[in-house]
């Protein structure tokens, strides 16, 4: 792994309540986004592993953006 896929994948290794001020939680930016994925879609994995590609391939503020929408209690 290079160092650039080293730190384009950081933010979804950090602990929820690292990257977001509003949370309290220790799993993982990665891990919350796939149990939220998970029950949106029924618990059907290979969805749920398409919908987690985007969010590998993508910029820290478009997922950070998506949590605060979609996970911010």
């Amino acid at each position: 792994m290079t160092a650039a896929e080293v730190e384009k994948t950081a933010l979804l290794d950090r602990k929820m309540k690292e990257v977001f001020d509003w949370s309290q939680d220790d799993t993982p930016v990665r891990d919350a986004l796939w149990d939220y994925f998970m029950e949106e879609n029924k618990h059907d994995t290979m969805k749920t592993e398409d919908d987690m590609q985007k969010y590998a391939d993508t910029s820290d503020d478009k997922v950070k953006a998506f949590v605060e929408e979609h996970l911010k209690k």
